[in-house]
């Protein structure tokens, strides 16, 4: 009796291995056996639209570095370098559209990724490929971006160019007028007025997106000495050149206005560095985001584990017959059984009783 309550408590012990072995959710980590012939299609697919990624992320990087010279270039007034940037950069932008291209049609060529991925496949491959699937997003509104930083930046150049047009104009007018040229004087005087006029334009422009204070007030005060030079010649020209108190009072007007005219260049640095920061800075910052975005994308892609088995051992479920154990692996020295078994029992520790004949 003792015997077959032995036997009865081996079946029992025996059946609950079984269920507990099979007792587990499809697609989890904990059968990749189930998973494996997905698994194993999806990986080199995977693989490959992470190489598109990476190129993605090479491109993305190539543009933000073309942004940040084209923002020292500006603030800087080089012209020059600011433009052949540019340019580098609108190309530049065509290869990320390139390469977010490359790396959609990679992400859709891999298998088992519809509605019933996770049957499908192991959940380490589902979220990876969820990882991937995202980052196409993350270059979407660059091609915005460049946009406004080629137009403000180009936009922007001009004013380094224009103040400067417009000092070498006046001194030309000023010229005339200490030689004593007073009608030619005041004739050159209308080419500053029309630059003034000029400048003023580009500064509302510029205005709905940039700080334009200081360019203001350096436009109000070259104004403001144009306009005193156009009186003081104006007075010499009614007096013939004689001093009168219409003479002294305009002459005194233009040495004021003179004495408020900035007396370097670092006004044009300040000046340019506040319309770098309208909109021009953070268009490099968007940039810059998208890049680290894509850079924390591949390094999630480098750190994910192994979603399938190892490719030669196959898959260890029921269409694959298990090993063999060797003669003695059981403890009573008798042979296994060649016939192929759908799952192995778990075996009870202990010693194994024996009913009697």
């Amino acid at each position: 009796m003792l015997a077959w309550l032995a036997i009865a408590v081996l079946v029992a012990l025996g059946g609950a291995g079984v269920a507990t072995a099979l007792n587990h959710a499809a697609g989890s980590g904990a059968r990749p056996e189930l998973t494996w012939v997905g698994d194993t299609q999806a990986g080199p697919a995977l693989d490959a639209a992470t190489a598109k990624l990476q190129a993605l992320s090479d491109a993305v990087d190539a543009l933000g570095a073309s942004s940040k010279t084209a923002l020292v270039s500006l603030v800087a007034g080089d012209t020059k370098t600011l433009t052949a940037t540019l340019a580098k950069g609108t190309s530049q932008l065509a290869s990320v559209s390139a390469a977010s291209s490359d790396l959609q049609a990679a992400l859709a060529a891999v298998p088992n990724t519809g509605d019933q991925a996770q049957l499908a496949v192991s959940a380490a491959t589902v979220a990876r490929y969820r990882g991937l699937v995202a980052t196409p997003a993350l270059t979407a509104n660059l091609e915005t971006d460049w946009q406004v930083l080629s137009a403000r930046a180009m936009a922007a150049s001009v004013v380094p160019d224009l103040l400067a047009k417009h000092d070498q104009q006046t001194a030309a007018a000023a010229k005339q007028g200490e030689a004593g040229h007073y009608q030619a004087a005041i004739a050159l005087l209308d080419a500053p007025d029309a630059t003034i006029v000029q400048a003023r334009k580009l500064a509302t422009g510029l205005a709905k997106s940039a700080d334009v204070t200081t360019l203001n007030q350096w436009i109000d005060r070259q104004a403001a000495y144009d306009g005193a030079l156009r009186q003081l010649y104006g007075s010499l020209l009614t007096s013939k050149g004689k001093v009168t108190d219409a003479v002294r009072a305009a002459f005194a007007t233009e040495e004021a206005a003179k004495a408020a005219l900035p007396t370097s260049t670092k006004g044009i640095v300040v000046i340019m560095g506040d319309i770098a920061r309208g909109g021009l800075n953070q268009a490099v910052i968007d940039i810059e985001v998208a890049r680290g975005s894509l850079a924390a994308a591949l390094a999630d892609q480098a750190a994910a584990p192994s979603a399938s088995p190892d490719a030669s051992q196959g898959p260890a479920d029921s269409t694959a017959p298990s090993a063999a154990p060797s003669p003695g692996a059981s403890g009573s020295g008798a042979p296994a059984s060649s016939s192929p078994k759908a799952s192995t029992p778990v075996r009870p520790s202990g010693p194994v009783v024996t009913p009697p004949p």
